[in-house]
């Protein structure tokens, strides 16, 4: 392996820049030095020192001198195994002169120390523990991709992950929810935090990735805002959630299905004749694709944040329900509330597909202003003059 410099014009390298070299090259590296053959312990980084030429040891005969002098008496720190290279050279003038032409460091550990990285002697040893929980299998391939989690892991939660992956590797059918699991030490909420690792580590010992475990439904909330069917309260509209088996068994066939981005939303809806409502759980909206009824729907509205988040859900949505009209979800919308937008911290990168003209006009201007507005900052009484607007366009006069 070899580095790359600071700056081509970057001429007798310190000590200093060494310690900056060798942190730049862990982070860059460290993550790959844990699948090598013994965690890159046969690795070999140099880093060129750049010695002066012959007319800049003429021009700075102190300078040289002193750099030679403090690369000879460099002691590197404990556990680090590293060497200079010299070589003699021939200069007119200044005669023979012996300089420090490269260093030399050799395994990744001996790096990992130049650069200060303390957190690498823990990962290779929670590395090595779990490669001895099953010595038959290769585990270098994840290794790489766990180093997060790896980083993370005490010698009391390394040992829960063994139990866990040596578990279902046992059970690979246990038909079990994740927070079902009969593994001492291990809540609720573990395999959630750990599935990916997990995962790995199986797939790595068994060839399969899949835990063999239940997989709770997606229950989307619902809302039904005629107040026409019958049974509904004529004080609030009946809500209640489904998973998508249960929904496709309802009765109810109706002519505009609302999908809302936020629960809030969905909550604050008034009667609407004609409308079911269904929140559609952020990016689990186009999962309502599987619903009968809404893929049925004459007329498919949906409403969510003015950000580039919620253009990107709508045309997800779009994509498997090309059916799908926007609403409030325009120039004019933003503009009306557009005090109450707010920057927007971390907008999707790339383009967006699936999207109008009109839609693309509002997701411009909200990249130039970098702002959201939030779908709850819309009142509802307007909301609902415009979705009226919509469902009965003679009423508007």
């Amino acid at each position: 392996m070899s580095s790359s410099g600071a700056g081509p014009g970057d001429v007798m390298r310190s000590p200093t820049q060494l310690r900056t070299w060798a942190e730049a090259k862990y982070r860059a590296g460290h993550r790959g030095w844990l699948g090598l053959h013994h965690f890159g312990e046969e690795c070999q980084f140099t880093w060129p020192l750049r010695p002066p030429t012959a007319s800049v040891a003429e021009a700075r005969t102190d300078a040289v001198s002193a750099w030679v002098t403090t690369w000879r008496r460099h002691r590197w720190p404990l556990g680090v195994e590293a060497d200079i290279e010299w070589q003699t050279v021939a200069w007119r003038g200044l005669g023979r002169q012996t300089l420090p032409q490269r260093v030399r460091v050799v395994g990744a550990a001996s790096l990992a120390r130049l650069a200060q990285a303390n957190e690498w002697v823990s990962l290779v040893a929670v590395a090595r523990r779990l490669q001895l929980a099953w010595p038959d299998d290769d585990l270098s391939g994840v290794f790489p991709r766990i180093a997060g989690t790896l980083l993370d892991l005490d010698g009391s939660e390394t040992t829960r992950f063994v139990e866990v992956v040596n578990w279902l590797v046992v059970n690979p059918e246990s038909g079990l929810l994740p927070r079902e699991l009969p593994i001492i030490g291990v809540d609720g909420k573990w395999l959630e935090r750990h599935r990916r690792p997990v995962e790995l580590l199986k797939a790595a010992v068994t060839g399969s990735s899949d835990l063999g475990l239940a997989v709770m439904p997606t229950r989307y909330s619902v809302r039904v805002l005629d107040p026409a069917i019958p049974g509904i309260s004529e004080r609030q509209p009946l809500a209640f959630a489904a998973s998508v088996p249960e929904l496709n068994r309802l009765p109810w066939r109706p002519d505009w299905v609302l999908v809302v981005e936020n629960l809030q939303t969905l909550e604050a809806l008034p009667f609407l004749p004609a409308v079911l409502a269904v929140f559609g759980k952020g990016n689990e909206a186009a999962g309502l694709a599987e619903v009968d009824w809404v893929k049925a729907a004459r007329h498919l509205l949906y409403w969510g944040d003015l950000d580039t988040h919620g253009f990107r859900i709508l045309g997800l949505v779009r994509q498997r329900l090309p059916q799908t009209e926007s609403i409030l979800m325009d120039k004019d919308t933003l503009r009306t509330f557009m005090t109450l937008a707010v920057v927007e911290p971390k907008p999707v990168a790339g383009p967006i597909g699936h999207l109008t003209q009109a839609e693309l006009a509002a997701l411009s201007l909200l990249h130039s202003e970098n702002l959201r507005l939030e779908q709850e900052r819309i009142t509802i009484s307007y909301a609902r003059a415009v979705i009226e607007k919509r469902l009965h366009p003679k009423w508007s006069g």
